[in-house]
């Protein structure tokens, strides 16, 4: 062999060999914080929610068999409305349902009392059985209009609505896709629901249409249109909060998968500096 040729092959230089990093060799990556996690539901604050909102309802009912005075239902209902309010203004999962309900309930029952009212003082068709329900919790013969109304829009318009709402909070951990897939049509039939009981408290209980109203076809298809208009209103107020959830939900997921961190053992990165070096000794 010729010396230059010797000196041309030990010259040469070697060519450098591709540089494999094992999976096994990266640490887990753990999750950012901010992926969304499904809610555990607190049953407590639901029950206390639920009785709360339906109890003023629920009284109803109970004074016209002469199982609960109205002033004792009041009693009641008063620390249940606290705990109500407080539970909201902590801001927990169950309480921003009841916020929410509440507002749903209260722009619900104005919009039903936009039928009821006209027909009750205009037309003479629907007799105005509120202020007496007033009388009833002053313990007086005589109608109690501001006491009434007070009773009926924050006790019974908000109250079912906090009632409804935070049920469908709790069926959200549950059974979502109910809530989900038709929440206007789920909250028409609860204002149906709701009408139901309202018909059986006047038709069934012995002193129904005594202190409430008498059952005629012309009250039976507006209170039945009213409590549609209810159940409506509650509807889109419902559909507006889970898809607001769903925006929610779909946000934090994209911006976890978009910040997920990648960790590198000392080896990954020994390896890949060596990489580098060969490379640039090229």
């Amino acid at each position: 062999m010729a010396l230059t040729e010797f000196v041309e092959r030990t010259e040469a230089p070697s060519p450098v060999q591709p540089v494999s990093v094992r999976p096994e060799t990266r640490r887990p990556v753990s999750l950012p914080r901010s992926l969304p996690q499904r809610e555990k539901t607190n049953w407590i604050r639901v029950g206390v929610l639920m009785a709360a909102g339906a109890l003023p309802v629920s009284a109803i009912p109970l004074y016209v068999l002469g199982v609960l005075p109205m002033s004792w239902a009041a009693l009641l209902v008063i620390p249940l409305m606290a705990a109500k309010a407080v539970l909201i203004k902590r801001g927990s999962p169950e309480g921003r349902w009841a916020g929410q309900g509440m507002v749903a309930g209260l722009v619900a029952v104005t919009a039903y009392d936009g039928l009821r009212l006209p027909m009750a003082y205009l037309s003479g068709l629907w007799p105005d059985f509120i202020p007496r329900l007033g009388g009833w919790i002053m313990e007086t013969h005589s109608g109690n209009v501001p006491v009434g109304y007070l009773w009926r829009y924050i006790g019974d318009g908000g109250g079912i609505a906090v009632a409804f709402f935070v049920f469908c909070g709790a069926l959200m951990n549950i059974w979502p896709s109910l809530v989900c897939r038709r929440p206007v049509t789920l909250a028409v039939g609860y204002g149906v629901f709701v009408w139901l009981g309202l018909i059986a408290t006047v038709v069934l209980l012995p002193r129904g249409e005594e202190f409430l109203f008498v059952p005629t076809a012309p009250i039976l298809v507006l209170s039945l249109l009213g409590h549609l208009i209810y159940g409506a209103v509650l509807g889109v107020f419902l559909s507006r909060s889970v898809r607001h959830m769903d925006m929610a939900k779909h946000a934090k997921t994209t911006t976890a998968r978009r910040t997920l961190p990648t960790q590198r053992t000392g080896s990954d990165r020994t390896v890949g500096a060596s990489a580098t070096s060969a490379s640039s000794e090229q």
